[in-house]
């Protein structure tokens, strides 16, 4: 169960509780560790000898649909406790009983959509959005098809190949006239790719005390920022991709693309039913709440600090009223604030020799992270506050 959990993207607190319940419920005494790519259970035998196993977790993704099942399993078990061998049979099932996108062809249109209108969200022209699109597309032909296949798990260069695609994809077009802002193509299409994500929740991790996995976090994001910038170094220097005075769209079509992009993108992380549409409203929501603090506070990281805590609170009450866990609500509806647009500058000019620019945007993008990550965790503590107050007097 808990090598399920953490092949699905779950957060290292969610796995080293789940696994020290269920254990728990079948009257064992356990130690849970758990960082990244490993997971170390000792349990105490009635002899009083401990029995550690440890299990390395390769290189894996997020699966939302999965997590979510493994979630619901976790609670059944505790709370039905069946014999071992029919609680071991339920948990293998998952893999195979856990519902998915028919086809490869269905996360490539995620790519492609997500991509164009992350392209559109940042500014772009409905050229600029198709132009985005066709990069999305060779980007994730090579995440699915060339680069798995060539390079299997290593994630490292299957980025730098699939990045060096897409910006390639991105300035051929733009360079033959169908598109008109090469940054906005380009950083569209690498948005998929972007470890803005990774790095805000490395930040919660260090923030929530985990910090052996939050470092650890921060290393891969590090890691991924520098094969996008290998990959992209050669399109950067050709076609001189820098921010030409780009704007994010008008408030309401910002909205629109956000909630667009983040449904298309929930393809990608198997997010299935309605969950999709509550991640794209999440977004949404964020965004409109991010311009209007802005609005008011003057200051971009004071206002993801206040935009963080709206999608945080509104993820929590979601994830309550479907009773499924928060991950993937706060991950997708997150991603059009998560600094992104800021990595990709950061790496641009550490290639262009920027020094100073680069430092400031470096910084900058950290403390934006920064906001975003404890805006998330302050809202997720102080709604769990309340709901569970709400929940005491009722009874």
């Amino acid at each position: 169960m808990g090598r399920k959990l953490m092949e699905s993207g779950a957060e290292i607190y969610r796995v080293e509780e789940s696994v020290s319940r269920l254990l728990s419920a079948y009257g064992a005494q356990a130690q849970v560790f758990a960082i990244p790519n490993c997971l170390i259970v000792s349990v105490t035998a009635p002899e009083g000898q401990p029995i550690t196993q440890m299990y390395r977790i390769p290189a894996h993704g997020t699966d939302i649909e999965l997590l979510e099942q493994c979630n619901d399993l976790c609670r059944q078990l505790c709370r039905e406790v069946p014999p071992l061998e029919e609680a071991l049979e339920q948990v293998e099932k998952l893999e195979t009983h856990r519902r998915q996108f028919p086809a490869a062809a269905v996360l490539l249109l995620g790519y492609m959509l997500a991509s164009c209108f992350f392209s559109l969200f940042f500014g772009g022209s409905a050229r600029d959005g198709l132009c985005a699109a066709f990069a999305g597309l060779a980007e994730g032909l090579c995440l699915l098809g060339f680069a798995r296949s060539a390079l299997g798990s290593n994630v490292f260069f299957r980025t730098v190949i699939s990045s060096g695609a897409a910006s390639f994809t991105a300035l051929l077009l733009v360079h033959g006239g169908i598109g008109v802002s090469l940054w906005a193509a380009t950083i569209g299409a690498l948005m998929p790719l972007v470890p803005g994500m990774a790095l805000t929740n490395a930040m919660r991790e260090i923030m929530a005390g985990d910090l052996i996995s939050g470092l650890n976090r921060t290393a891969e994001a590090i890691l991924v920022a520098t094969a996008i910038a290998l990959g992209t170094v050669l399109p950067l220097v050709i076609g001189q991709v820098y921010n030409d005075g780009m704007q994010t769209a008008s408030t309401w079509a910002a909205c629109v693309w956000a909630f667009l992009a983040c449904v298309c993108f929930g393809s990608v992380f198997n997010i299935q039913g309605w969950g999709i549409l509550i991640c794209g409203f999440g977004a949404a929501l964020g965004w409109m709440a991010y311009l209007e603090a802005l609005a008011l506070t003057g200051t971009d990281i004071g206002a993801a600090f206040l935009a963080a805590m709206v999608i945080s609170a509104f993820s929590e009450l979601m994830a309550r009223l479907r009773r499924c866990p928060v991950t993937g609500y706060l991950q997708v509806a997150l991603l059009p604030l998560v600094p992104g647009a800021g990595i990709y500058d950061t790496m641009r000019y550490c290639v262009a020799g920027e020094s100073d620019l680069f430092l400031s945007t470096l910084l900058h993008t950290i403390g934006f992270a920064a906001a975003l990550s404890v805006g998330a965790m302050l809202a997720a503590t102080i709604t769990r506050s309340l709901l569970m107050r709400l929940h005491m007097s009722k009874r």
